[in-house]
């Protein structure tokens, strides 16, 4: 198996704190996990501006952090870059980690904060011959692929309703789910506001609004992290259900079916699972990543699929009041 050294650019959340005090070492939500767990690749370092984390990193991982790429760069010759710092700072550190010439960069969703940003992203590593996987880890998933096969075999008949529960705002986290939703049932074709929302991270609104996917309408409903975290996807079809809850933990389903006691009306049988590994959510991201450096596996989610997600939210937040 070829073994890719790879660098994390980032060691905020996502980058490391999710899972650093887990004792199963079967949990990779965090890219410093993902890279220490999966044998494809070899974490060679990592950089942050911020002391203690490149001490915890170093700790926990026995491979040394620096406070910027270019002391990274001074030291090692990572083929492949994560990057893990605020969206914001998506598009600057993404220009600056193509000049190190890496083969792929493992980008944090979303791609960057506006489409301009993004789409300059987009053209810059193509012709620098650079791979990026967009880290809308759902789509690797393989319980959203065998939800995925399911409906696309037709077993929930015609998807034609549903609802998204989500917080932490829209760009944040809503647009996790825009971009599921479209891997799911497909583009979308038109929205609708319903309320303008709030937002709990500064300039990222909370909208409720309904999109359309094909002829399916779903209906984004912003809760509020204050109270607790929402991530739910409910959707209906002609004949079935199905809901995908804790951000993907538990993915249930349950098809139409005859009523035993009223003839002639139907209801919803007994629940059926398809089984999920979101705690290793980062492994399969990394498997893909894998594979398509090697073989040239097509991925999933990549700078053009995100890029699509980016318009859409972009389309909704510009149209709010």
């Amino acid at each position: 198996m070829s073994v890719f050294s790879a660098a994390i650019i980032g060691l905020g959340q996502i980058g490391l704190e999710y899972d650093y005090q887990a004792t199963d070492d079967q949990v990779m939500v965090t890219h410093a996990s993902g890279f220490a767990g999966h044998s494809g690749f070899a974490l060679a370092g990592g950089v942050d501006s911020d002391p203690v984390q490149r001490e915890r990193f170093e700790r926990k991982y026995g491979c040394p952090a620096y406070a910027t790429l270019d002391q990274l760069l001074a030291h090692v010759s990572p083929e492949v870059f994560s990057l893990a710092v605020p969206t914001a700072l998506h598009h600057r550190a993404f220009t600056e980690l193509l000049e190190a010439g890496p083969r792929g960069i493992l980008c944090e969703k979303p791609i960057a904060s506006t489409v301009a940003d993004a789409e300059e992203m987009l053209a810059l590593a193509r012709s620098r011959g650079c791979a990026v996987l967009v880290n809308y880890m759902r789509r690797f998933e393989p319980g959203v692929l065998l939800l995925r096969e399911a409906i696309r075999r037709g077993d929930f008949g015609e998807i034609y309703k549903g609802s998204v529960w989500y917080s932490k705002g829209f760009l944040n986290n809503g647009s996790h789910f825009i971009d599921l939703l479209r891997f799911l049932l497909g583009e979308v074709s038109d929205f609708h506001l319903v309320s303008a929302g709030a937002g709990a991270i500064p300039g990222d609104p909370e909208p409720d609004v309904m999109l359309r996917f094909g002829a399916a309408e779903i209906y984004f409903l912003s809760g509020r992290e204050s109270c607790f975290s929402l991530a739910e996807v409910e959707l209906v079809g002609t004949k079935g259900r199905l809901l995908y809850a804790g951000g993907g933990a538990s993915i249930e389903c349950r098809f139409r079916e005859p009523d035993p006691d009223y003839p002639g009306y139907f209801g919803l049988g007994a629940a059926q699972r398809i089984p999920s590994d979101l705690p290793r959510y980062q492994w399969h991201v990394l498997e893909a990543l894998h594979g398509h450096l090697c073989q040239g596996t097509p991925l999933n989610s990549d700078a053009a699929s995100a890029l699509e997600t980016l318009k859409v939210v972009e389309r909704i937040v510009t149209a709010l009041p």
